[in-house]
């Protein structure tokens, strides 16, 4: 009896390890990826399908982002902040993927 119980445990953990690799096989992948240069203070994170920009310290009070949308038309966004303000800014989502995020200066 003890040797029926031993082997339905050890079948259930070899179950349970399997559906953990299953599940982490099957999520996607989300890694951030950002503009390479800083603008005034601030640039551009995105993710798979999502981005936004961010200030670590603005240097100017007025930005525009540049969501770059692989199956859509590109979003711009402008915001207007306080000089020194840090945090993010804008967001979007796009249906598909994003490409690109961009920050530049609102004239």
């Amino acid at each position: 009896m003890s040797r029926i119980v031993g082997l339905k445990a050890a079948k259930g953990a070899v179950v349970g390890a399997m559906a953990v690799a299953a599940i982490g096989l099957a999520a996607p992948m989300s890694s951030a990826a950002n503009e390479s240069s800083w603008t005034q203070g601030c640039r551009g994170y995105w993710y798979s399908t999502s981005g936004h920009s961010y200030c670590q310290y603005a240097l100017n009070d007025s930005y525009q982002t540049t969501f770059d949308c692989n199956a859509e038309i590109d979003t711009q966004k402008t915001k207007s902040v306080r000089i020194g303000f840090e945090g993010k800014m804008n967001t979007h989502e796009c249906t598909f993927k994003i490409n690109k995020t961009t920050v530049g200066l609102w004239i």
